[in-house]
């Protein structure tokens, strides 16, 4: 076995990834599609990403996070492949790959791994998979892991679902795959990781006046639970989207310690193609063909998708027949999250594909015959249009209309819906396939070969940057037939994704340059340069419910780190008294901060609760927004230091839900002085955070008597007036 020893440059690390038979194997195959330098830089990533988890060889309680950031369909699944592959010649003996929220994306990933790890069942001694495995196969795996000669590694694909993550938690923790496995190196692979794990706290809308009950914290709570069971384990979060709602609850809630950024292939087309260097490959869509199901209920079939129709016939023609550079080529239409928009498209594309398969048919002296070939001749300029300007060659119309009955008789039209039990897109069946779909076609889904979208969703709002591109299902490996793609959007949706394509760019280079992730987070928070892809801040309902008075944090999860942090911003800044109450336990100091140092430091504050992070998430993003309001910015805020004379104060506390039950001293009066409660120490003109230092009163072993910092924040209630009249 030829073993080759990856060199990571002056990083000192006890862990030194090899690169193995299993990893060669893989990127000899894979090298038939990248070239030798792709097939390098593949190889470096892939070893930077794993040097840094776990140390695989020493059995002992290890966890590790790490982020991996690539551009959507840019090839997230084939760095997570080889990385598999990688771990496999280092030792670990399990992989869990969560993929996804819905079963066609769990289906994907587990086809995906069978056919690229498995090689369809030539690699099976190496690797042993299990989808959605429940009780019945702890036998099964146990036996696996016994196995010696070869040493396997055990891959499980799950659904991103509490019930599922927390069924294979207790799998895993079943006495006999707790003996086998022990400490041995498990890597958890994260799939999407800004969808349901992560994201999402700060957007909710809920009236309730705390975050504590929102509803994804159950997917959250079972991966928390999962990694709880595996005392050797690495977390990998790969994801297209880490904007800074996202980064705020990681660098919080899992801490990655790394971060890598995935170099695409030289054949990949994302946004900075479509939306900057090339966009002759965008139209747009008529306002008054924008669909929506209440305020534009489309009666009929508009004629842009017509036209997106007969532009897909033709790019097939053009690719698939004449220059037979690919094998088939397909079209996506999604139209809106509500399945029965997708039903009325999926009807109108079947029709008019039938018409026209009527049609020719019929003599070419016939009206409808002489009507279609016009119709079609009319569409010709736009079908050659970037062929032309790119000075390659191109058929002519004649050529192309040629290959069009053939072509019209062999599309496949498929809905994709959750209520529709469609079957597998079988890509190898027909050179044409158009896909009509709500959710199933988001994020996550490859659609093979994508030439043609029509997207006519109608957005409410400014949709945020993470939703608008994970929609851009037309981002791949396009290069070979990138003059023949079209991408039909609305206008706003189109200067959504032009923003959004400065944002990508400057968001990794601030990640390539800075390895520091905490410090990439501040930036995508204060950033003038993003706002323009966030203007939906907060939900009215969120600023009046949960951004309006006190409001308490319970971050008991990073004490150390907290403490350091606290001591040293003490240190290193001058206070004033804020009243003299005679006492240490009501003396109270203040220091007034420009908002970038409250923001610095609040983001620097740890919450590994999602609570928490929520709130934490929601006020970085309350006090950027009031920053910049154009009338009067918010220039400045308050940082309070309660009873910093005194020892910590005693406080109940709760165990199970880890929240101090009253953190505020009330009013009282002592002599001629009267103390008027802690909520009292604020002031009006702006957010203040006050810190306190708290001894834990319970009667928990573990909890009793232990000191900690903790924060409370004001918000004042002409802050939450002055947003609702700015939004409305």
């Amino acid at each position: 076995m030829e073993i080759q020893v990856v060199n990571n440059g002056n990083r000192t690390s006890s862990f030194v990834p090899v690169i193995g038979d299993r990893t060669t194997e893989l990127l000899g195959r894979l090298s038939q599609k990248l070239d030798a330098d792709e097939i390098e830089v593949l190889k470096k990533e892939t070893s930077e990403i794993l040097s840094f988890c776990s140390n695989p060889h020493m059995l002992e309680v290890q966890s590790v996070t790490n982020l991996v950031v690539g551009y959507v369909q840019s090839g997230k699944t084939m760095s997570f492949t080889t990385l598999s592959a990688m771990a496999v010649d280092n030792g670990f003996r399990m992989i869990i790959y969560f993929a996804g929220t819905k079963n066609n994306l769990l289906d994907q990933t587990t086809k995906r791994l069978r056919k690229d790890l498995m090689s369809n069942g030539q690699n099976m001694q190496f690797y042993k998979l299990h989808e959605n495995p429940n009780k019945h196969d702890i036998q099964r795996i146990d036996n696996e892991l016994k196995i010696q000669r070869v040493k396997p590694v055990i891959l499980i694909t799950v659904l991103k679902n509490a019930q599922h993550i927390k069924e294979l938690a207790d799998i895993l923790c079943s006495p006999q795959l707790q003996n086998t496995l022990g400490k041995q190196g498990v890597l958890i692979i994260d799939d999407e990781a800004d969808q349901a794990s992560l994201n999402g706290y700060a957007y909710k809308n809920s009236k309730a006046e705390e975050w504590e009950d929102d509803e994804y914290t159950a997917t959250y709570s079972s991966i928390l639970r999962l990694k709880s069971k595996l005392p050797n384990h690495s977390y990998i979060q790969y994801t297209a989207t880490p904007q800074g709602p996202l980064l705020i609850n990681i660098v919080d809630l899992l801490s990655p310690k790394h971060h890598t950024v995935l170099t695409p292939g030289k054949n990949y087309t994302g946004g900075k193609t479509f939306f900057k260097d090339e966009p002759g490959l965008i139209i747009t869509i008529p306002d008054n063909e924008v669909y929506h199901s209440r305020k534009n209920n489309l009666m009929e079939c508009p004629q842009s998708l017509v036209k997106a129709l007969q532009l897909h016939l033709m790019s097939v023609a053009i690719v698939v027949r004449i220059q037979k550079k690919e094998p088939h080529l397909s079209m996506m239409v999604h139209a809106d999250k509500e399945q029965d928009a997708s039903e009325k498209f999926y009807n109108w594309v079947a029709n008019l594909i039938q018409t026209w398969a009527s049609m020719v048919e019929v003599s070419k002296q016939d009206l409808a015959y002489q009507e279609m070939y016009q119709s079609f001749k009319q569409i010709y300029p736009e079908a050659i249009k970037e062929y032309k300007n790119h000075n390659e060659p191109f058929p002519s119309f004649d050529e192309i209309w040629e290959e069009l009955p053939d072509i019209v008789h062999d599309t496949n039209i498929a809905l994709l819906i959750s209520r529709n039990k469609t079957k597998d897109v079988d890509w190898s069946c027909s050179p044409s396939h158009i896909l009509v779909g709500a959710e199933m076609l988001n994020r996550g889904f490859t659609v093979d070969r994508l030439a043609i979208t029509y997207m006519p969703r109608h957005s409410i709002g400014k949709s945020t940057a993470d939703t608008i591109q994970q929609r851009c299902r037309f981002f791949g490996y396009k290069r070979n037939y990138l003059y023949s793609c079209r991408v039909f959007l609305p206008e706003d949706t189109i200067l959504e994704y032009v923003d959004y394509v400065e944002h990508e760019e400057e968001m990794r280079h601030w990640l390539k340059e800075n390895k520091d992730i905490s410090k990439v987070e501040q930036l995508l928070i204060i950033s003038p340069n993003l706002n323009a892809t966030r203007r939906n801040i907060l939900s009215k309902s969120t600023v009046t419910t949960k951004l309006n008075g006190w409001r308490q944090m319970n971050t008991f999860q990073c004490i150390e780190e907290n403490a350091h942090l606290v001591q040293w911003f003490v240190e290193n800044h001058t206070f004033t008294l804020f009243k003299d109450y005679n006492t240490t336990d009501r003396n109270h100091r203040y220091i007034k901060l420009s908002i970038s140092e409250v923001i610095k430091f609040l983001s620097e504050y740890k919450c590994q609760n999602m609570p928490d992070s929520a709130r934490k998430q929601a006020t970085l993003r309350y006090m950027n927004y009031l920053s910049q309001n154009d009338s009067h910015p918010l220039q400045y805020a308050y940082i309070i230091q309660m009873a910093y004379e005194g020892e910590a104060r005693e406080r109940s506390f709760d165990p199970e839900t880890q929240r101090v039950k009253n953190l505020h001293s009330g009013r009282s009066n002592s002599g001629a002085l009267t103390y008027p409660g802690d909520q009292q120490i604020r002031f009006e003109d702006s957010i203040c955070i006050q810190i306190h230092y708290v001894k834990l009163k319970c009667d928990s072993m573990q909890w009793c008597n232990v000191k900690a910092y903790t924060l409370a924040i004001y918000y004042p209630e002409d802050f939450a007036i002055n947003y609702i009249n700015i939004e409305k």
